[in-house]
């Protein structure tokens, strides 16, 4: 209780009805952006963004190479130790 509460006789009742109010509000807006997120499928591919992160953007024959082969990781295809160049 605060000192001003306790020497005025008055309660907290209505400073919590706010507080109370206040949080559930911000329940209710951080569920409804979970779902919203599932939804647009924003945690479909949570590894690809560290991927793209690294891209730069190269379209060479080489960059089209190592895109295909990260690809075909992903899928679950054969692993092939690299070949110096």
């Amino acid at each position: 209780m605060c000192p001003n509460c306790i020497l005025n006789q008055v309660g907290l009742q209505p400073g919590l009805y706010v507080a109370f109010g206040v949080c559930g509000l911000f329940f209710v807006v951080g569920v409804a952006a979970m779902l919203w997120a599932f939804k647009n499928g924003e945690f479909e591919d949570i590894e690809g963004s560290k991927f793209e992160m690294l891209d730069d953007g190269d379209t060479t024959e080489k960059a089209d190479r190592a895109r295909a082969a990260v690809e075909k990781l992903r899928a679950g295809g054969e692993r092939h130790e690299p070949v110096a160049h």
